[in-house]
């Protein structure tokens, strides 16, 4: 049996990058794997696809991680088709390439909004269903 076979693992900002890479070590461990990204376009469509060929049920959410009505439709949607969630990943994130002197407010509330204000969404959202 592997590690997390059984579980459900929710990640969000995984159609690319770090967060895809996290998706295919939980698959490889028997994990379900339920994904957001802002949109899921052929990059997030072939990352379903790469991650269900491990054997494992795999599905990707088009979600605005910074928007709390969004985190928590998109976690009721996973609940119908996965019927659990047992592990968060919180990697959604984006960064505003500059020097701080050079960023504007609304930059800076950007990077907030996605790197901490979608922690905050999903754990709120996933949490009744965790417990």
């Amino acid at each position: 049996m592997k590690l997390l076979e059984g579980k459900t693992a929710l990640i969000t900002g995984a159609a690319r990058g770090i967060g895809k890479a996290i998706a295919l070590k939980f698959a490889a461990e028997g994990a379900n794997i339920a994904f957001t990204d802002l949109r899921i376009d052929e990059t997030g469509e072939a990352t379903e696809h790469e991650i269900a060929s491990i054997g494992v049920k795999c599905k990707g959410y088009a979600s605005n991680a910074a928007d709390f009505e969004e985190s928590h439709r998109v976690v009721e949607e996973i609940m119908k088709d996965f019927g659990r969630i047992d592990i968060l990943i919180n990697n959604a994130g984006i960064t505003k390439d500059g020097l701080m002197m050079r960023m504007s407010e609304q930059q800076w509330d950007a990077v907030i909004n996605v790197n901490l204000k979608s922690a905050f969404n999903f754990i709120h959202a996933v949490t009744p269903v965790m417990m």
